[in-house]
């Protein structure tokens, strides 16, 4: 039996952030603004506050995230949300900043400590409605309901989850998009590529995330590049949110595999960006997959620019593999993990820890053992 739910009410076009007041005014009356320093530096922050004020919102900030999100800034936040009584969280900024502000709205009224939530204690208080603003192109956290977060004590990633995460509204601007510098374009267009192509051969994939997957797919396969060398090219970044938009709506229903179970313990214990470690280790983990999904991936080929005429599929399946590795070279994503400073790795404990929930999903079953042998390939 397969399940889609998608619940987020979702707002696009060049210079809907306009909007961030009127909606947000149609889900409470005092805002909590969480985002980074850069929404600070860009004006961004500015321009929200003064849309939501305009509107009637009594406007409160944390302004604390930085880096991946990480358990001590949850509870940060928390604290500022506590202090300032909000009845609406809106998230700004890439995937940590959407998913603190997530956690934030599901914890509000919760009891307990939010570690224990990450644990995986479920959440029964409600949450405070959220509206999500992304400003880059990778996580999709905007249409997801669950809340990827790093427990810094115990140097583990995992999820607080739940169907209450959802965020009520998402506005999707590209015009946000294009002060990315070329390095988060590119690690956050390789998280969404990777998640698309995971969700289309996930053993949980279904017609409805097919459709999704393959269109994402198309976008992404058609503009990373161009967005990564040129920023400004408004075109490129309206492609780029839309794939991450529809891969992030596929995953949440499909799930993902086994690129995403071995890049949380390895981006947490190496201090590696999610989407470069995505990047990195998909081609290796397309390659352990294609005996199992052959088919699937030659029906990629095509989405991704490949000439498939004449080909088998088998040949198809391959020319997608090795696009995916071309692409990935050509938005300067490292190809082995050598080059971004690992030198050793603790196999076993990363082999046990990637034996995560996505893990469950990936098309050919994989064992620790056979973690740690394509780890050892990747080095």
């Amino acid at each position: 039996m397969a399940s889609f739910y998608s619940p987020v009410r979702i707002v696009t076009g060049d210079g809907c952030f306009s909007s961030l007041g009127k909606e947000a005014a149609g889900l409470g009356r005092r805002a909590l603004l969480v985002c980074g320093a850069s929404a600070r530096v860009s004006g961004l922050l500015e321009r929200a506050r003064e849309g939501l004020q305009a509107a009637g919102l009594a406007v409160s900030l944390f302004d604390g995230v930085h880096g991946e999100p990480m358990l001590r800034t949850v509870a940060a936040a928390l604290d500022a949300c506590w202090a300032s009584e909000p009845d609406v969280i809106i998230g700004i900024g890439g995937g940590s900043a959407l998913d603190v502000a997530k956690a934030v709205a599901g914890l509000a009224e919760a009891q307990g400590e939010p570690r224990e939530y990450l644990a995986g204690r479920a959440l029964e208080a409600p949450s405070l409605p959220w509206l999500a603003v992304p400003t880059t192109s990778g996580t999709g956290a905007e249409v997801t309901m669950n809340a990827v977060l790093i427990d810094e004590e115990t140097c583990s990633k995992q999820s607080i989850r739940g169907e209450s995460l959802y965020a009520r509204v998402a506005l999707l601007d590209p015009l946000l998009t294009l002060s990315l510098p070329p390095k988060t374009t590119a690690c956050s267009g390789a998280d969404a590529l990777c998640q698309a192509l995971e969700s289309y051969v996930s053993t949980a994939a279904m017609p409805v995330t097919d459709a999704l997957c393959r269109e994402a797919i198309r976008l992404i396969g058609r503009s990373l590049l161009a967005a990564y060398r040129d920023g400004s090219n408004l075109e490129a970044r309206r492609d780029m949110q839309y794939g991450s938009l529809m891969a992030g709506m596929a995953l949440a229903s499909a799930r993902l595999g086994a690129v995403h179970g071995m890049s949380h313990p390895l981006g947490c214990r190496h201090r590696l960006r999610h989407g470069l470690i995505c990047g990195l280790l998909l081609p290796y983990v397309m390659e352990w997959n294609l005996p199992a999904v052959t088919a699937r991936y030659a029906e990629v080929a095509p989405l991704l620019g490949v000439e498939v005429g004449g080909m088998s599929t088998d040949e198809a399946a391959r020319a997608a593999l090795q696009r995916v590795r071309e692409l990935m070279r050509e938005v300067s994503i490292p190809e082995r993990l050598g080059e971004v400073a690992v030198r050793e790795i603790e196999w076993e404990a990363v082999a046990r820890e990637s034996m995560s929930s996505s893990m469950k999903h990936n098309p050919r079953p994989m064992a620790e053992g056979d973690v740690i042998e394509l780890l050892r390939n990747a080095l």
